[in-house]
């Protein structure tokens, strides 16, 4: 049987070795514990020593902020990352972020959700906001051609549910490819001679590896030239692909009818970040920015989906546009 640990256990240990990009700076702020789904109307956002500034869809809500609504139709949907539960805040209202839930300081009551996580609590910040940036990160983004190399990593794909299978972009006069995988501690857990730009485990390769847990792969071609920078997935069980896939799903189906919100992003945006679905986090990071080009938060996410997928040079690009909309995201030593 596969499914050696508790899920929670699982998703709790996930979060914990997702994108480990870097350790963080000492004495830096504690990372964000929700993100701001939807704005209507004028809201505000007020970090720790700062003052009030205007609040925008997918901005990091870190413990200690606070959040107010004033006039008529303001509102404000937060969702918070350890259950994946949305709060409300209504009208004329000033609340103030604490790491599980709003605390209301003034006007109606807040109006808290049920957790929409199935596995219960457990799940930590995704690596799209949890993700400090280090000098580290962007090691390589000015080399002059790495725009052109990275442009073929970003083809690269993993399914990372049964049957487990890698492909990426085939590369002129290359006749093999070596790929591996390794666990958490880097100890390489198998590895694959293919003549193809794909392989698929068999179920006794699957079965060497923990459904809930993150692994991370990676290709190179003869003379240990990169084909596929490392970069991680999990291996969903089938509980946790149901959740996802029902999420996918609903969001196909608004999309379909016109009906889509930003808050249907963000809920797609940080459950594929919950389970290191780096290849979707990607592709919906950059939709997100296409759609909303003014937006820091929207490149802010980017910058981090793009590191995860070992493209540091997009990286520096998208991070540059989100530092030049006035995001704040420092980078660390």
């Amino acid at each position: 049987m596969k499914l050696r640990l508790s899920i929670v256990t699982c998703l709790i240990l996930a979060a914990a070795i997702a994108f480990p990009l870097g350790a963080p700076a000492q004495n830096t702020p504690p990372p964000p514990v929700a993100v701001i789904s939807l704005v209507w109307g004028v809201v505000t956002l007020k970090h720790q020593n700062e003052d009030y500034k205007p609040a925008r869809w997918l901005d990091a809500i870190f413990p200690g902020d606070q959040v107010k609504t004033a006039g008529p139709g303001s509102k404000l949907l937060i969702t918070y990352f350890f259950d994946n539960h949305q709060e409300v805040l209504s009208m004329d209202s000033e609340a103030r972020v604490d790491p599980t839930g709003l605390t209301s300081l003034s006007g109606p009551a807040i109006r808290k959700d049920p957790a929409r996580n199935p596995f219960s609590n457990g799940v930590q910040s995704p690596f799209v906001y949890s993700h400090r940036l280090i000098q580290a990160d962007f090691k390589g983004a000015d080399d002059p051609t790495a725009m052109d190399r990275e442009n073929a990593y970003i083809q690269a794909r993993v399914r990372s549910v049964d049957p487990i299978t890698f492909a990426w972009l085939p590369q002129k006069g290359v006749p093999n490819y070596q790929l591996q995988i390794w666990d958490a501690n880097n100890s390489l857990m198998m590895g694959f001679d293919s003549k193809t730009p794909k392989v698929k485990l068999k179920p006794a390769q699957s079965n060497k590896l923990f459904t809930g847990t993150v692994y991370t792969w990676g290709v190179t071609a003869p003379g240990n030239a990169t084909v596929v920078p490392n970069y991680q997935f999990m291996y969903m069980s089938n509980p946790q692909n149901r959740w996802y896939t029902e999420t996918v799903n609903n969001f196909q189906s608004l999309r379909k009818r016109g009906q889509l919100q930003r808050s249907d992003y963000t809920d797609y945006l940080l459950i594929s970040a919950q389970f290191v679905r780096v290849d979707d986090v990607l592709n919906l990071a950059r939709e997100i920015a296409a759609m909303d080009t003014k937006n820091p938060g929207a490149f802010r996410a980017l910058t981090r989906a793009y590191l995860a997928k070992g493209c540091p040079a997009h990286a520096r690009q998208a991070y540059d546009t989100e530092i030049q909309l006035g995001g704040e995201d420092p980078i660390y030593p």
